[in-house]
């Protein structure tokens, strides 16, 4: 067996945000089937009985599916190394757990009484499940799991399906433990949710899309309890929250407020006039991309404060006469102290900076007006429309009057 493709299969599951690992021969991982569930419910449970159960139901060209008594599935492969008989070795890897559904607070209340278990751990336990990953749709989930076993171990597997209404030895006796007094059961999956949270938001003030869109995906993974029995209303709470989130990533990123406070409010305009899921679902990662784009054009992180001063005041007053001498005096510095600080921190000389600003924004205004050009020119910081098109050809390769021309045919 090529033991690359047993790592493969592992990667491939865990990028669909499904736990999957090797066990260890002694199966000293097995804990991790409910996420140490048990483990941190009762003072002295093992996982003994499932252990066996493993040993004695899992067969190669076989995929276990164990659904227990918390309604968790999970799913055991074996595969046996057979490059030599005097080497003969096997290996057993666990998928899951997955849910199905999401249980209900009801559902939970019900399990609850059924082991016995506390009143005070209600809120906890529905926390714990909604960082168990529900498949979107779990017939594809299996379909694709067996297809891809099948292709990777080059056998033909087959699902062997348990649960702990048929086969109560899955699980060892619960009257042989004693409970926790403070099982903290959450809290590894309110952890994980918080680091990944974490990771998220450094992306993003980096502005790191590949990175942000990575964990945005696996955060979407942590369901949080429903607010509302409106589910449209609890998904847009959900955006609201990330759409603070990103603001104040973006801020770490060094980006001026007044660029932050122009999208975010852009961003919550739309939330408040979305009327469906998919809708949502597009404007959220619209938003991760816009908030790594405003850190990747308007991060000034590296730069002195003098510049950052000069930068600023461009961004936002560029149709004003503004010079190198301007800036010079505003700052308290000499002019060739300015314009030798500006080319060694940003690359190009501040004239050259002034003159971008204002030529980006003439693009938006041909683009989204009916302004004649000379007023483009004017609203642009150009009185001299002679000026204004030499500049606007030299940046664009076109003059402005062939770039309408352009739009409309476009």
């Amino acid at each position: 067996m090529n033991l690359d493709n047993l790592d493969l299969f592992v990667h491939i599951m865990q990028a669909q945000n499904v736990p999957c690992y090797r066990l260890e021969t002694d199966f000293s991982n097995l804990y991790q089937v409910d996420l140490a569930l048990r483990g941190r419910l009762y003072t002295n449970y093992n996982y003994q009985s499932l252990h066996d159960f493993i040993i004695s139901h899992c067969h190669d060209s076989e995929i276990l599916r164990i659904k227990d008594d918390f309604n968790l599935v999970n799913y055991f492969i074996l595969i046996e190394d057979t490059k030599s008989e005097s080497d003969k070795q096997n290996f057993y890897i666990s998928v899951g757990p997955v849910l199905e559904t999401l249980p209900t607070p009801d559902q939970i209340h019900q399990l609850m009484i059924r082991r016995t278990l506390p009143e005070k751990i209600l809120q906890d336990l529905q926390t714990y499940y909604c960082n168990i990953t529900i498949p979107p749709d779990f017939n594809v989930f299996e379909s694709t799991l067996i297809n891809i076993a099948c292709h990777l171990f080059s056998r033909d597997f087959k699902f062997q399906i348990y649960s702990d209404s048929r086969d109560p030895s899955i699980e060892s006796v619960i009257g042989h433990s004693q409970l926790n007094e403070n099982p903290f059961i959450a809290i590894q999956s309110i952890e994980e949710r918080y680091e990944t949270e974490e990771n998220l938001l450094e992306a993003i003030a980096a502005g790191d899309h590949a990175r942000a869109i990575l964990y945005h995906g696996k955060s979407r993974n942590f369901k949080i309890m429903p607010r509302s029995e409106n589910t449209l209303v609890n998904r847009k709470n959900l955006v609201i929250v990330l759409n603070t989130l990103c603001r104040k990533a973006v801020q770490k990123g060094h980006v001026h407020p007044m660029y932050i406070d122009e999208l975010s409010t852009r961003f919550a305009i739309q939330i408040n006039q979305i009327r469906s899921l998919k809708e949502l679902d597009t404007l959220e990662s619209d938003m991760i991309h816009k908030y790594c784009l405003l850190v990747y054009n308007h991060s000034m992180k590296n730069y002195s404060q003098i510049v950052q001063q000069c930068i600023t005041y461009t961004d936002f007053h560029y149709a004003e006469p503004l010079t190198l001498a301007f800036f010079a005096e505003r700052c308290h510095v000499t002019k060739s102290y300015l314009s030798s600080l500006f080319k060694k921190e940003t690359g190009r000389n501040l004239t050259d900076y002034i003159h971008s600003v204002r030529i980006s924004h003439s693009l938006f205004l041909l683009n989204s007006t009916q302004m004649p050009i000379h007023i483009v020119a004017v609203n642009c910081g150009y009185n001299d429309i002679n000026y204004f098109i030499k500049l606007f050809k030299r940046l664009n390769g076109i003059s402005p009057k062939q770039y309408r021309i352009q739009l409309r045919n476009n």
